[in-house]
């Protein structure tokens, strides 16, 4: 079951106070072939991330405390102020983490980071029934940014058979047949892969024969 306390957050841009939940607890049954995680008890990913409802912030808890240079701040109110937010305003899932991911980008946070929001915006826009544009435009997103992880060494040797799966799994999925079996072939490569992970890779890889 899907647990909450209550929490105040303090938004670093416009420094309104405002009240909200954290999640402190949550279930998941299977998972769909991109990782997309099937709860037991409704959606909690909109709730990890926090919307200011003065200026229209989005970030996880530990952003709201971190975010303190004024440099980034500035950029980042810019930013929101091409969103035309209006006050006390709501989000769904999806967009929080679009919005998320933008705003992290521009707080410099690694590649991977931004990878990871876009990819549970695909997720939540899944969830909520977002026509599939939305969806296959933040997996467009999340390939690039998992891409440029890729590039700058950001992962370990032991994530590299997950993320090429997942890397293969996504362009299946954006259509890209040629660029997923280089990805899936890359498992082929690394030692100790897990059985798992080459299971659902043979059986991805099989969708596209």
């Amino acid at each position: 079951m899907t647990q909450f306390e209550n929490k105040s957050l303090t938004c670093p841009c416009c420094e309104q106070s405002f009240e909200t939940q954290l999640v402190i607890g949550y279930q998941v049954g299977e998972k769909d072939s991109d990782f997309c995680p099937r709860y037991l008890d409704g959606n909690p990913l909109p709730h990890l991330l926090h919307v200011c409802p003065g200026c229209g912030f989005v970030g996880f808890e530990a952003d709201y405390r971190n975010l303190k240079d004024a440099s980034q701040i500035k950029k980042i109110v810019n930013l929101l102020a091409g969103f035309h937010w209006q006050k006390g305003g709501t989000l769904g899932g999806a967009e929080r983490y679009r919005r998320a991911a933008l705003i992290a980008t521009y707080t410099g946070k690694r590649s991977a980071e931004v990878a990871d929001l876009y990819l549970q915006a695909t997720w939540c826009s899944r969830m909520e029934g977002e026509p599939d544009d939305e969806q296959k435009n933040a997996r467009r997103k999340a390939v690039k940014y998992f891409e440029l992880a890729l590039a700058a060494e950001e992962f370990s040797g032991d994530d590299l058979p997950v993320v090429h799966y997942l890397l293969g799994e996504l362009q299946r999925r954006l259509g890209d047949h040629a660029k997923a079996r280089k990805h899936f072939d890359k498992l082929d490569g690394f030692k100790d892969v897990d059985k798992w992970l080459l299971e659902w890779r043979d059986k991805q890889r099989a969708l596209m024969q």
